[in-house]
């Protein structure tokens, strides 16, 4: 059984689709296609159900998912224990999160981290927190979102947010940007906005990121609650009101038990422990005891 035909069904079972399989691997679509043909053969069966909204596992593809997953670890593991320590952590690990934090990684602290281990093929995908990347080498970053699953969480820590305005706009003709995720268990930003605007002030705008909403707030589109890291470096905003956050929120590192052990995932979590402040806080901050999103 060749492994590259069983690397075609896993990424179809992580990603949904041939074409965005395809496009993972590196390979065209006719080849995975017909890798995945192949596989199909050598079994004896119909491992996923096609139809117009994507491939679906069957039984039998679930079973054999399941024990490909198995097989990928092994491999990690062996690549490990063969790997000499000075070499450094090898291969990709993929990092999930919203658009704005991974953005905020890549400007900050990746690229020293990429040079002190040049094996590393680090792969950032801003998805929701709903998709699964079941059996991968990932990690993911989010808020106020439960772990999946066997993940377990680490806390990184806590990500204060203030309310900004232009620096040249009269507040008292600003409107709110919110923070609107409508998939979100629990809006803990959307809630917070609503508690901080004033009876008569107007939402004008909505957003699912915010590096949108900071580019709203700039252009004077309205005044919005934000990061404090995003928005404390940027001289075209100010704060509307000086004194503690008006929010902190609890960041975490999802991981999984079974590849969690992995040199590359060990390295990637020591790595976003010890960028925190430099990355989520903003400049010469200190512990404060604003308001806190409730606790899960």
């Amino acid at each position: 059984m060749d492994w590259d035909n069983l690397k075609v069904a896993l990424a179809i079972s992580r990603l949904g689709s041939l074409t965005q399989a395809a496009q993972a691997l590196g390979i065209d679509q006719s080849t995975a296609g017909r890798r995945l043909t192949a596989l199909e053969g050598d079994l004896g069966t119909i491992l996923f159900v096609r139809s117009k909204t994507g491939f679906a596992l069957t039984d039998a593809g679930e079973a054999a998912i399941n024990q490909a997953i198995e097989v990928e670890r092994r491999i990690d593991r062996l690549r490990d224990a063969v790997t000499p320590s000075e070499s450094g952590p090898a291969g990709t690990v993929r990092l999930l999160g919203n658009h704005w934090t991974l953005d905020r990684l890549a400007r900050t602290t990746m690229g020293a981290f990429l040079q002190r281990h040049p094996r590393l093929d680090l792969r950032l995908i801003t998805l929701t927190p709903r998709s699964r990347m079941r059996g991968e080498a990932s990690l993911s970053i989010w808020f106020e979102v439960e772990p999946r699953e066997s993940e377990f969480a680490i806390k990184l820590g806590d990500v204060p947010y203030a309310v900004y305005r232009a620096h040249n706009a009269d507040e008292a003709e600003l409107g709110w940007i919110s923070f609107y995720d409508e998939d979100a268990a629990r809006p803990i930003v959307a809630r917070a906005h609503k508690r901080l605007r004033s009876r008569g002030e107007p939402l004008r705008m909505t957003a699912t990121d915010a590096g949108i909403m900071l580019s709203a707030v700039r252009h004077g589109v309205g005044k919005a609650l934000l990061p404090m890291c995003l928005a404390e470096g940027d001289d075209q905003l100010v704060r509307v009101k000086e004194g503690e956050p008006e929010l902190i929120r609890a960041l975490h590192l999802h991981a999984h038990p079974d590849t969690v052990e992995a040199a590359r995932i060990q390295a990637t979590i020591r790595w976003l422990r010890e960028s925190f402040q430099s990355v989520f806080l903003p400049a010469n901050h200190a512990p404060c005891a604003g308001k806190v999103a409730e606790a899960p």
